[in-house]
């Protein structure tokens, strides 16, 4: 009866992470949590499969297996796609490759290939995407224009990773007052240690050394009660929280 109980909360934790992770409305959360099995399947039926086809994250599954045996078959794929059909959906595919092997710059350029056209400049994926490949590459004010553009053009494409990205963004751009309050406002929600970690790392670098280590802290206890697999996917922040508190 335990573990029954155990591995229905589980499952329902599991649904929720994932809404929330991809921005989902509100009230998805209820439909998982009041309704239980009924509302899983409603979930997967009206939320999980859409974006499944939408995003092809089937394809990617298969490329990714593909490329554990040849690690560039990939990219050269992707490559070529480029250089046979040129357009902005294969130029973007190969970005985000890029991306994945630290090819920032050139994922800029791609993104910047791709939002030429005459609809690119306000099209929701190209936009997010250049903005975190010029935060990638260490060009923080680009960054900060791309994700106030992409704010301004569809607030719906603003979830949690994006509006971490925009606080680092902010941080690199030496805008650190404004750094500050996007922090405040993402770490309650973000699903993971990194919002919080990164603020913290933040606020000691400006000085406020007693706050950052609070949230260190933070940080450590959440993990340290959390189950297996929340403590294996936030291992490196819980790391670098116990490292700043050991050098003090």
């Amino acid at each position: 009866m335990f573990f029954g109980g155990f591995g229905y909360l589980l499952i329902s934790l599991a649904f929720a992470y994932h809404c929330i992770r991809t921005g989902r409305p509100w009230w998805w959360l209820l439909v998982i949590g009041m309704l239980g099995p009924i509302g899983w399947g409603a979930y997967v039926l009206f939320a999980v499969i859409p974006d499944m086809a939408g995003s092809n994250s089937a394809r990617r599954f298969a490329d990714n297996v593909a490329s554990m045996a040849d690690p560039g078959r990939s990219y050269r794929e992707k490559l070529r796609e480029v250089e046979r059909v040129g357009s902005a959906d294969a130029k973007r595919a190969l970005a985000e490759e890029c991306i994945k092997r630290g090819l920032f710059q050139d994922a800029v350029e791609l993104y910047q290939s791709a939002m030429a056209g005459p609809i690119g400049a306000s099209d929701p994926v190209l936009l997010r995407g250049m903005a975190r490949a010029k935060l990638l590459a260490g060009d923080g004010l680009g960054a900060v224009t791309a994700f106030e553009n992409l704010k301004a053009l569809d607030r719906a494409a603003i979830d949690a990773d994006t509006e971490l990205d925009y606080a680092r963004a902010l941080t690199l751009a030496g805008r650190t007052d404004e750094a500050l309050r996007q922090f405040e406002s993402v770490v309650p929600r973000y699903p993971g240690e990194e919002a919080r970690c990164r603020y913290a790392l933040l606020l000691q670098q400006i000085g406020h050394k007693e706050r950052a280590s609070a949230l260190f802290r933070e940080i450590i206890a959440s993990v340290k009660h959390a189950p297996s697999y929340y403590r294996s996917r936030q291992r490196e922040w819980y790391r670098i929280a116990r490292e700043q508190l050991a050098a003090g």
